[in-house]
C-alpha cells in the first residue's frame, strides 16, 4: 500500500511548477523506492535459494527410491542364466551389439552378460571398421561355446579376410553360417575358404546374386556350396536367396529353402533342379519361393519325363506364381503330409484351372497321405475341390486363406459317408462365398452318435477358425457354440498370415 508521500509525489508529478524543494522530495521518494525493491530481490532470492533447495532435496529422495526400486526389481532378482538367456535372445533377433551395451549397464548385468554363450552370435561386415580386432574380440568371449557367424560382405578386402580366416580357424565350433554376398563370386571365393570340418553345424543360409563379370559364365553356380560343407555330418538345414536355383547342395540335408529374387537373367530350368532334389535321400522340408518376375523364365521339364522320387519328402511349400503349382506335376511324394500352395501374384479373382489340374494329377500319381492342405489366394474349379477332397482319407486340417470354394465342395464332407472322414480342423479366411451354414451342417454330421456305429468312426470337428468370411453370421457362430467349445484362437507364430485383424474362432478350449 502506498504511504502518504508517494501520494504527495504523485502530485508533485502531475504538477509543472515545481520547487527545489519538491525535487529533492521526489529524489528521495525514489531512492525509499529503489531500496524497497532491493529489499524485494533479496527476499525473492532467498526464496528462490530455499526452493533450490527443497528441490535438491527431492531429488535425492527420489534417486533413494529409484535405487530402492531398482534393488527388487526382476532383472536385479533374476539368476544371472536367465538374464544371459535374455541377452541371448536380443544378439539371436539381430541386436548385433546385444552382449556389448548389457555390459556396460550395471554390475550385474556386466556378470551375466560375461557368459560365452552371449558372444556366440559373430557378424563380420563390411561396415566394420576394424573386422580383425573386433571378431578377435568376440571369439575371445565366446571361448568355446557355439558360433552364430553371419557373414555381410559387399568388398573383399585383406581385412576382411583376415577376419574370415579367424573365424573358420573355428569351424569347429560352428553352429549356424549365413553369408550375405553382392555376387556369385564373392560367395565362391568365401566358401571355397570353409574347407574345415564343422561337426557342429547345424543350418546354413546364402543370399547372393548370379550375374556373369568379365564374361565368367561358369562362375555363375552355387556348386561350391555342396563342395566345401560336406565336412559338416550333422547339417540339417541350407537355404539359398539368389536369382537362380543352385546345381548342388550337401546330400545329408533334412531342410531345404530355395528362394529367387527378382533379377533374372535367363530361362531357369527345373529339370536340374529336380535331379538334384532326387539326390536328396534324407530330404524331409521343401520350400520353393518363386516371384511373378519369372512367369517367363522358368522352364519346366516335358510332360512325358517321370517325375523326380523324393521318397523322405514330408512337407512341401510352394510360394510363387499360380503358373509355379505345375511343378506338382513333376515330383512324386509318396511320403507327404503337408502340402501349402500360397501365391506370391495378385489375386486373380477366378479359379486357376492348371493349379487344380496339378493338384489332381500329382494326387492320383503318388497318393500322399496328405494330413494338411492349405491354399492361399489360389482359386481351383469345384470339381477340383471334390478330386481332392474324396482322394485325400487322411485330410486332418484344411486351411483355405482368400480362397473361394462353394458350399457344395465343403458339403461333400459332410457325415459317415462323406469324404475327409479324418477332417478335425479348418481354417477358413476371407472366402466370400462360404455360408455359415453350410459349416453348422458340416459340424452337426460330423458330431458322433453312440448308436451310429458309422457315426463311430468319424474324427469330430475340433477347430474352426473364421476370420472375415463375410456369409458366417452371428447367428451361425451361436450355433456352432451350442456343438463345440468356443474359444479365442492366438495363433503360433509360423502362421503365414500375419495381418489379420479381426479372428473369430470355435475350438477346443
Amino acid at each position: 500500500m502506498l504511504s502518504r508521500h508517494t501520494l504527495e509525489c504523485e502530485m508533485l508529478i502531475l504538477s509543472y511548477d515545481l520547487s527545489l524543494e519538491d525535487i529533492a522530495a521526489v529524489h528521495g521518494e525514489i531512492e525509499a523506492h529503489e531500496r524497497t525493491v532491493e529489499a524485494l530481490e533479496s527476499e525473492i532470492h532467498d526464496v528462490l535459494r530455499e526452493a533450490n533447495r527443497l528441490r535438491s532435496a527431492r531429488q535425492q529422495h527420489l534417486d533413494f527410491i529409484k535405487r530402492c526400486k531398482g534393488m527388487i526389481t526382476l532383472a536385479r532378482r533374476a539368476p544371472d542364466e536367465v538374464l544371459g538367456q535374455i541377452f541371448d535372445q536380443c544378439a539371436a533377433a539381430g541386436w548385433a551389439k546385444a552382449p556389448l551395451v548389457a555390459s556396460h549397464v550395471c554390475r550385474k548385468w556386466r556378470r551375466a552378460a560375461l557368459a560365452p554363450r552371449i558372444w556366440s552370435r559373430i557378424h563380420l561386415n563390411s561396415d566394420s571398421l576394424d573386422p580383425v580386432g573386433r571378431t578377435g574380440f568376440w571369439l575371445l568371449r565366446a571361448a568355446e561355446s557355439d558360433l552364430y557367424v553371419t557373414v555381410d560382405i559387399r568388398v573383399l578386402d585383406p581385412q576382411l579376410i583376415r577376419a574370415m580366416e579367424m573365424l573358420i580357424d573355428r569351424t569347429a565350433q560352428w553352429r549356424t553360417f549365413n553369408l550375405h554376398a553382392r555376387f556369385v563370386q564373392q560367395t565362391q571365393e568365401i566358401l571355397g575358404m570353409c574347407n574345415r570340418p564343422a561337426p557342429q553345424l547345424r543350418e546354413v543360409t546364402v543370399y547372393t546374386l548370379a550375374l556373369a563379370l568379365d564374361g565368367d559364365e561358369n562362375a555363375e553356380d552355387l556348386a561350391c556350396l555342396s563342395e566345401t560343407i560336406q565336412h559338416a555330418p550333422h547339417l540339417r538345414t541350407v537355404s539359398t536367396i539368389c536369382n537362380k536355383f543352385p546345381v548342388a547342395v550337401p546330400n545329408q540335408i533334412r531342410e531345404l529353402s530355395m528362394e529367387l529374387v527378382p533379377f533374372s537373367t535367363g530361362p531357369v530350368a527345373i529339370m536340374p533342379v529336380l535331379t538334384m532334389l532326387e539326390k536328396l535321400l534324407h530330404l524331409e522340408r521343401l520350400t520353393l519361393t518363386v516371384p511373378s518376375d519369372f512367369s517367363e523364365a522358368i522352364v519346366f521339364p516335358a510332360p512325358d519325363v517321370p517325375p523326380a522320387i523324393l521318397r523322405e519328402l514330408r512337407i512341401l511349400i510352394i510360394n510363387a506364381y499360380p503358373g509355379f503349382n505345375a511343378f506338382l506335376r513333376h515330383v512324386d511324394t509318396r511320403e507327404l503330409c503337408r502340402l501349402h500352395l500360397r501365391s506370391s501374384d495378385a489375386p486373380l479373382n477366378f479359379p486357376h484351372e492348371d493349379t487344380g489340374s496339378s493338384l489332381r494329377q500329382f494326387i492320383d500319381q503318388c497318393s500322399p497321405p496328405l494330413e494338411l492342405l492349405e491354399l492361399h489366394d489360389i482359386d481351383i474349379p469345384c470339381g477340383d475341390f471334390a478330386h481332392c477332397f474324396l482322394n485325400i482319407p487322411s485330410l486332418e486340417e484344411l486351411r483355405l486363406h482368400e480362397t473361394e470354394i462353394p458350399n457344395e465342395a465343403i458339403a461333400l464332407l459332410n457325415g459317415p459317408t462323406g469324404a475327409c472322414p479324418r477332417l478335425k480342423r479348418l481354417d477358413l479366411r476371407w472366402c466370400e462365398q462360404l455360408s455359415g451354414r453350410t459349416l453348422v451342417d458340416l459340424v452337426a454330421s460330423k458330431k458322433p452318435a453312440a448308436a451310429d456305429a458309422e457315426a463311430a468312426r468319424l474324427d469330430p470337428i475340433e477347430d474352426i477358425t473364421v476370420i472375415n468370411c463375410a456369409l458366417v453370421k452371428e447367428g451361425d457362430v451361436m450355433a456352432l457354440a451350442r456343438m463345440i467349445n468356443c474359444s479365442v484362437v492366438a495363433r503360433n507364430l509360423d502362421d503365414h498370415c500375419q495381418a489379420a485383424v479381426t479372428t473369430s474362432g470355435t475350438g477346443s478350449g
